[in-house]
């Protein structure tokens, strides 16, 4: 059977549907024949083969290699050829006539058909690298001469995920991406990585934007005031809130808020319209303050206001709450205030949270009547000015605050680009922006924090349509709601060694390409098959290494043999404990 055409390597023996069944030359040795001096990987699972049908040649991914006798019948037959070699091929689309690649196909190999393995100038065809909206990713695994190639408009506003192990390279092939975006002319780019690891600083370096909850020069700031009433309540208490509770709040902030536009110059809002959930400024130690006063004031007469009992006057701007003369039940005097307890541990809660070092950057910027509009300041600060990358590193904080500042900024951004008018300046539809959520599963699984659940989890429903995309990066995508993966156009997926992720990842395939998850836990470090609406075909990609890398090698071991003696916890601890320290001093005052 063997042909003059050095490209040949058998002939079609059964097709049903789209899976094609090749029977090798008998006189090819093995399964990579060399063509021009080089090594051709036609027995590579996801190797590309072609079959030509007069102008155009039908092309297939190879998804199964085999020896007949050691195999069971494949349909539709049920008597195995003795002595044959084959591969499976799933037919994926056409080189035309043009010498472009189309997905899909117009017609089907007939039997006795030769089938050919693609040549570079094929696999070009197939792969372009060359035009404004790509951008360079890797190269084809099985010819390394091939450069994989990303669709940057469908990667972006088609949401995308990025799956795989710890160490499997997940981490730098984002930053890959990053860096590709930045050194291919995408110098208006909106791309906003949220880090909560610290890892992406290093990778984009000066090319971008870099704000960290523990950096003073270039600090990540979210105010609180931005959020609704009820909102600014849990993050700093992390607690869910009662009726009685959040009413009265709400009416001391929309008050705070209704002064505040009284005395902003520059601010243009009847006062009238102002609510408690209008993002405007206002003093919260302010509220809390008569929050805690109401919540412990007692009185000689319940009814007579005149009658306070106060021991010692508060401070809103130290902190420092009123203390009154405790109330004597029984009939005793002084009687309770007419809110007396009517909000539990609320006010004490938000009061050791308004004093945690740790809230520190939820309290920034603050507001001045007769300044500028901070909120305007921060959220360009949050897009990285006129930088097209911008790093928000979360690291150095508690994960319970983290999560929730994470919350606000997802949730802020995408109000203001759901806002924005399609024609006029902003974000969103007239200027897209991407949002690289790293640990995705922590802010969309089961158990995550309501407020960036909420936000993270709207992004991936709504974000396509106002023009604001989702990458969700995560070692367990099995923790990922099944909704949130449907809606992402392109998955990219790393080594995993988790049956029931890769179970996840298999289901998230198309149906054509499904034995490509077959090798997810074979993949190299840095390895990843590619499928979706970013790229033409389903593909296995060598993914380009980032220069530099970002930090997420594991620590070395070098201490251990060069350190001796106790460690020095001192530091860590006197950080910990800043808060608690900070308040035994005050007690001693």
């Amino acid at each position: 059977m063997s042909e003059s055409d050095p490209t040949c390597i058998g002939r079609v023996r059964h097709v049903l549907g789209s899976d094609v069944t090749v029977a090798l030359d008998p006189a090819l040795a093995g399964v990579q024949p060399i063509y021009r001096g080089k090594l051709q990987s036609v027995g590579q699972i996801g190797s590309i083969v072609r079959f030509p049908q007069g102008p155009i040649s039908l092309v297939g991914a190879v998804t199964l290699v085999g020896i007949a006798e050691l195999n069971s019948p494949l349909p539709p037959v049920e008597n195995v050829q003795v002595g044959e070699r084959w591969l499976k091929v799933q037919l994926l689309g056409e080189i035309n006539s043009l010498e472009r690649f189309e997905r899909g196909i117009s017609s089907y190999p007939g039997l006795d058909d030769p089938a050919h393995f693609c040549t570079a100038e094929d696999l070009r065809r197939v792969f372009p690298s060359e035009g404004e909206e790509l951008i360079r990713f890797g190269s084809l695994s099985s010819a390394p001469d091939i450069p994989i190639c990303l669709d940057a408009a469908k990667l972006v506003l088609r949401h995308t995920a990025v799956v795989g192990s710890t160490g499997a390279g997940k981490t730098s092939a984002v930053a890959e991406l990053l860096q590709g975006m930045i050194a291919e002319g995408w110098q208006g780019a909106n791309v906003v990585v949220i880090d909560p690891h610290g890892e992406y600083a290093r990778a984009i370096g000066k090319k971008g934007s870099v704000r960290s909850v523990l950096n003073p020069k270039k600090r990540l700031r979210v105010p609180y005031w931005a959020l609704e009433a009820e909102q600014v309540l849990r993050v700093f208490t992390g607690a869910k809130i009662g009726k009685t509770v959040l009413d009265r709040w709400s009416d001391l902030v929309a008050q705070a808020r209704v002064e505040f536009v009284e005395a902003a110059e520059w601010l243009d809002l009847d006062p009238a319209a102002v609510t408690a959930d209008t993002p405007v400024p206002f003093e919260i130690r302010e509220v809390w303050h008569q929050l805690d006063y109401e919540n412990n004031e007692t009185r000689e007469e319940k009814g007579d206001p005149s009658t306070v009992r106060i021991e010692e006057n508060g401070d809103p701007a130290t902190l420092k709450p009123t203390r009154f003369t405790p109330y004597k039940p029984a009939g005793g005097k002084p009687d309770r205030g007419p809110r007396y307890e009517h909000f539990g541990q609320v006010p004490e809660q938000l009061r050791l949270a308004l004093r945690n070092p740790d809230f520190a950057f939820l309290l920034e910027p603050a507001a001045d009547p007769k300044g500028k509009d901070p909120l305007e300041e921060a959220m360009v600060e949050w897009l990285g000015g006129d930088a097209p990358i911008s790093v928000l590193d979360f690291s150095g904080v508690p994960t319970s605050v983290t999560d929730r500042a994470i919350g606000v900024v997802l949730g802020l951004l995408f109000e203001l680009a759901l806002r924005t008018e399609e024609k006029g300046p902003g974000i969103g539809r007239p200027r897209p922006v991407l949002f690289v959520l790293e640990e995705a599963h922590r802010y969309l699984g089961e158990g995550a924090n309501e407020i960036t659940h909420e936000a993270a989890a709207r992004i991936a429903r709504e974000g396509r349509k106002y023009g604001v995309g989702l990458m969700m990066v995560t070692q367990r995508p099995s923790e990922l709601p099944e909704t949130a993966l449907a809606q992402c156009g392109t998955l990219i997926a790393l080594r995993l060694t988790s049956s029931k992720d890769q179970g996840q990842i298999r289901s998230a395939l198309p149906d054509n390409v499904t034995g490509l998850g077959d090798v997810l836990p074979s993949l190299r470090t840095g390895e990843a098959v590619v499928s979706g609406e970013a790229i033409v075909l389903p593909v296995r990609t060598t993914i380009r290494k980032p220069n530099p890398f970002p930090k997420a090698e594991d620590p070395e071991l070098a201490p251990w043999r060069e350190l001796s003696g106790a460690p020095d916890l001192a530091p860590a601890l006197a950080k910990w404990r800043g808060l608690y320290d900070e308040e035994q001093e005050d007690e001693k005052k």
